[in-house]
């Protein structure tokens, strides 16, 4: 049941026959295993799987941080890998994984992402971000006294920084509480219907993978096992929840 992937000018993004493949003292690991799907302009596409599945060698290399082994990698049309510099002025990402510099001000971060960007107005666009997301009382706060979530939501305002027309989340809400996290569900979702964004996302909480995402990718030992609407899947395997599905996938019993 692979998520096969068909050139189309409204995909955002297309990957095909993506492989990975480590070899570490003799010993090789198969990351991903030919995995293939498309993502749509304007979706809110889910890349859901375990640990090990391959999600997170995904979107590495998707950003360029991982070279893949075989496959290819379109994004707004064009060749990733002949692209890179380009592309990436056009996307951006937000990770609960990745540190902001701890020794510099909540301010300072984001001023020297907004340059990178070449974003005018910075100092407003920087206000704007901070306010939208709680934390303009932190502006002038060094990033290493933060805490975890107040971290997680500088990392978004990070993210927005550059307008992108495709926005990676990486498990965005895994340290916020549950009313900052709501909060911030609806805020992407605002943005996304406003800009006509496309994200792609990844997260544990599969209710909200539910409430979020327009399809889903499901990742299993480094293939993709289906690609449809959380609905869909639900249904297709008479589960209650997609988290059910979830586990059942986890414990190989949807397993061809």
């Amino acid at each position: 049941m692979g998520g096969d992937c068909e050139s189309n000018v409204e995909n955002i993004i297309e990957v095909k026959n993506l492989k990975k493949t480590y070899i570490s003292r003799g010993h090789v690991t198969e990351a991903l295993r030919g995995i293939s799907f498309a993502v749509k302009k304007g979706e809110i596409f889910g890349i859901l799987g375990v640990n090990g599945a391959g999600k997170s060698t995904t979107l590495n290399i998707t950003i360029g941080l991982l070279t893949p082994s075989s496959g290819t990698v379109r994004i707004f049309g064009k060749n990733f890998f002949q692209h890179e510099s380009e592309l990436k002025n056009q996307m951006n990402i937000a990770t609960a994984y990745a540190d902001l510099a701890g020794n510099l001000t909540v301010y300072r971060n984001l001023k020297i992402y907004a340059l990178m960007y070449n974003v005018p107005n910075y100092k407003k666009k920087i206000a704007d971000l901070l306010e939208s997301f709680g934390i303009s009382h932190l502006a002038d706060k060094w990033v290493g006294d933060l805490s975890a979530g107040e971290k997680t939501r500088v990392n978004l305002c990070k993210s927005l920084i550059n307008d992108p027309e495709l926005l990676l989340l990486d498990e965005p809400t895994a340290s916020l509480d549950p009313s900052i996290a709501s909060h911030v569900r609806r805020l992407i979702l605002k943005l996304q219907k406003d800009r006509n964004m496309t994200v792609v996302f990844t997260s544990h909480n599969m209710p909200e993978v539910e409430e979020m995402c327009d399809r889903v990718a499901l990742l299993h030992k480094g293939k993709v096992y289906m690609v449809d609407t959380p609905d869909s899947l639900v249904k297709i395997h008479t589960a209650p929840d997609l988290e059910e599905v979830f586990i059942r996938l986890a414990k190989g019993e949807l397993e061809e």
